[in-house]
């Protein structure tokens, strides 16, 4: 998986790219978890994001909560359908801010 950064002002654009799984989630929480601290809000791009494992669940879980408890705001755009079935099946889409 990789994480391309845009930044926009005070705010940041993630593009990622490839699978959050087992083997890249501590990958992915290691480059996204210190982006709450540096800006005000995160947008995930996940256009080309393939895969997302229960693992990248806990990651994307672990960033939520973080946002939250600093009162900063962070999306999903361009989520593919069989990842958002994932989030939907998961009760993911309820606690995520998904916009398509």
């Amino acid at each position: 998986m990789t994480v391309k950064l845009m930044k926009q002002g005070e705010d940041a654009v993630l593009f990622l790219e490839g699978r959050i799984d087992t083997v890249t989630a501590p990958e992915a929480q290691e480059a996204l978890l210190p982006m709450v601290d540096e800006f005000g809000k995160l947008t995930l791009d996940f256009d080309k994001v393939s895969f997302v494992s229960s693992a990248g669940l806990r990651v994307l879980l672990m960033l939520q909560k973080k946002c939250n408890a600093q009162g900063k705001e962070m999306k999903l755009v361009h989520v593919k359908s069989s990842i958002m079935e994932v989030f939907d099946m998961t009760g993911f889409s309820g606690m995520l801010n998904i916009e398509n």
